[in-house]
């Protein structure tokens, strides 16, 4: 069983379509004020890259990229290990997953592989109300 030390959520929208870099300099700098105090082995540059994947497709899939849409952020601390939850709006036509083989030239759908490369575990859930989160940890 894990025990996290510390946790943040925050939820993070705009008047007009949400912007993924806010969505990122907002993690990068809870992780920095968060991990300033400890040692630990984490690359914060692979936990910003998932970040940017999973909010973009949140954007791109749900209510969240539709104007004063948004994101619930989750950030989970343990001693040697963090867990990142973003939640969107709901309005998803599917439950994210990594695209099946074949689109070898397709511009994207890539998101969550690059997810699973990186992340030692990660996940999705839906709610009752249809807010999809998608959910990844790292250990240090």
């Amino acid at each position: 069983m894990i025990v996290w030390d510390v946790g943040y959520t925050e939820q993070l929208c705009s008047d007009g379509v949400l912007d993924v870099r806010q969505v990122r300099a907002n993690v990068r700098r809870r992780l920095a004020e968060t991990l300033a105090a400890r040692d630990h082995g984490f690359d914060a540059g692979d936990v910003d890259l998932m970040v940017c994947e999973i909010t973009t497709n949140a954007v791109r899939h749900s209510a969240s990229g539709s104007a004063g849409g948004g994101v619930w952020v989750t950030m989970l601390f343990a001693s040697r290990r963090i867990r990142v939850e973003i939640q969107d709006d709901g309005g998803a036509r599917a439950v994210p997953a990594i695209p099946s083989q074949g689109g070898g030239w397709a511009e994207s759908g890539r998101g969550l592989l690059v997810v699973d490369g990186l992340a030692d575990r990660w996940g999705t859930s839906v709610g009752n109300t249809g807010q999809t989160t998608v959910w990844f940890e790292v250990a240090g």
